[in-house]
């Protein structure tokens, strides 16, 4: 059995080898892609929804090598903070759900942007799919994750080295109301309603016919990432409700190391959602491949510099000028 357990634990640590750490990168350098083009387009500057895309670009550029990159050192490498010191494993794990919800909240404001620009009733529209709503929105969600996962702080520990919650009422909650409410069913319900609501607006032609090109071209940026968030978001949050539920089970090391393994699997799947959204971006919008391929050619093609005897053997041509002078041009008065 020990031959078994030995195998299964290295293939947990290889696929932070081989998958982790190549979609780490990708993911920071689309987050970062992802802002240029957003902050760079004119045309992106005064729409809602790229807001919320933006904002989930930046909160994804911070999740990605301060939260997941410490899972990484730990599970791959063996290396991490957290599961030593109590100071580290409260930031770590209260940085870990605020970054992560808020990350997958803002495609779910994009989502319901859509169904609110698409809505038939102008006030409904004018006020709540606006700039100042967005902006309004995306500091609020900061501000409100931030405070319903503030109670982490303090039931956070180190113990046996290992980064643990304590029980009690707050562990219960954070394991079996809010994990499966932000995991599972919120994204899976907000994503099919606010999509239902966009497609039914959009059957009135009257209306879909003064969309134009750019705003069909967000929709279409949209609506794969938020499938891609419910669908795949959903067996990370059955996977840790899991771990919550046996925590307290005498566990053989045979089934540690199967867990261990399928916890690494599911984390893979859940940050596709993080490193994806760049580049369904690019497929999905010209305008997106558009902006990216004037920045290649700003940033990494060469200029071209004519020599100096390209000049000197062009041929000199010289202009003739008529001067006109007046009827009155030699006339001096003494």
């Amino acid at each position: 059995m020990s031959s078994t357990v030995t195998a299964i634990n290295t293939i947990a640590r290889w696929l932070n080898y081989a998958l982790a750490i190549p979609m780490i990168s990708l993911g920071i350098i689309g987050a970062l892609l992802t802002m240029l083009i957003f902050l760079g387009q004119q045309s992106f500057h005064r729409n809602p929804t790229i807001l919320y895309l933006l904002a989930g670009a930046v909160m994804t550029a911070i999740h990605l090598p301060t939260i997941y990159l410490q899972s990484i050192l730990v599970d791959g490498f063996y290396l991490g903070l957290f599961n030593t010191n109590d100071i580290a494993c409260r930031e770590r794990n209260y940085l870990f759900y605020v970054t992560t919800v808020a990350a997958i909240s803002y495609p779910c404001w994009a989502a319901f942007d859509q169904y609110a620009s698409t809505h038939r009733q102008a006030d409904f529209r004018y006020s709540w799919s606006s700039m100042r709503f967005a902006r309004f929105a995306i500091f609020g969600t900061v501000v409100f994750w931030s405070i319903i996962y503030a109670p982490l702080i303090f039931i956070s520990r180190s113990v046996n080295d290992v980064c643990i919650l304590l029980d009690g009422p707050l562990k219960f909650i954070h394991s079996f109301v809010l994990t499966p409410i932000v995991f599972i069913m919120g994204p899976l319900v907000l994503i099919a309603g606010f999509t239902y609501g966009t497609i039914r607006n959009l059957r009135a032609t009257a209306f879909a016919s003064r969309h134009d090109r750019l705003t069909k071209q967000i929709r279409r940026m949209v609506i794969p990432q938020v499938v891609i968030l419910a669908i795949f978001g959903l067996p990370f949050g059955v996977n840790c409700l899991y771990d919550d539920l046996t925590s307290k089970v005498q566990k053989d090391p045979l089934r540690k190391a199967i867990e261990h393994l399928i916890q690494q699997i599911t984390r893979l799947i859940y940050h596709v959602i993080f490193v994806s959204t760049f580049y369904i971006y690019l497929y999905m919008s010209m305008e997106m491949r558009k902006v990216m391929v004037r920045m290649i050619r700003k940033y990494f093609q060469p200029r071209r510099i004519e020599p100096l005897n390209s000049y000197l053997d062009k041929p000199l041509t010289i202009r003739r000028t008529r001067l006109r002078t007046s009827s009155n041009a030699n006339r001096f008065d003494y």
